[in-house]
């Protein structure tokens, strides 16, 4: 296959035939997500205090979602060490954004036949959303530029943002 020409044609191919890019495992850009995409990630029980989800359930960095162009809610069920018992909620790309300390990056899992999985990924103070971090990079604290308490106010406003598309079963 020419991978050559499919790179010159992506950007139409993005637009206009998301099945060729899913049949090729091509990868998105994160300035292909809109603000309003859902990205879903599952949660358990043991996630929620007092029924509201707990804000240790969200990890940051670099925090699992799928994206709801290709993928379901009930989809977060079958990922690997998935649980048929999960629930699941959603945030926008626009939340995942958040005083731009993050974006959404699309990391297919081809392994697992999961083209739809993204990674929220933390930005330095001078990388922008559109800009892809490394996967699994790590960050010198004086790199990094976030403070723990900024690190905090940014998945206690996803907490707040977030939508549960359906609840966990016991």
């Amino acid at each position: 296959m020419d991978y050559s020409l499919l790179t010159q044609l992506k950007p139409l191919i993005v637009k206009k035939y998301p099945l060729i890019m899913r049949l090729c495992w091509l990868k998105h850009k994160p300035s292909d997500f809109d603000l309003k995409d859902k990205l879903f990630h599952a949660f358990n029980s043991d996630d929620l205090d007092d029924n509201k989800i707990n804000v240790n359930a969200i990890r940051f960095p670099d925090f699992s979602c799928n994206w709801d162009r290709f993928s379901k809610p009930i989809s977060v069920r079958d990922r690997k060490n998935g649980s048929k018992n999960d629930g699941c909620f959603s945030i926008t790309a626009e939340d995942s954004r958040y005083k731009d300390m993050a974006t959404p990056c699309h990391d297919p899992l081809k392994e697992e036949k999961n083209y739809s999985h993204i990674e929220i990924r933390q930005l330095t103070k001078d990388e922008n959303v559109f800009f892809e971090p490394p996967k699994k990079r790590k960050l010198e604290k004086e790199i990094q530029g976030w403070s723990r308490s900024q690190r905090l106010e940014y998945r206690m406003h996803l907490v707040n943002r977030l939508v549960r598309e359906f609840e966990p079963l016991d």
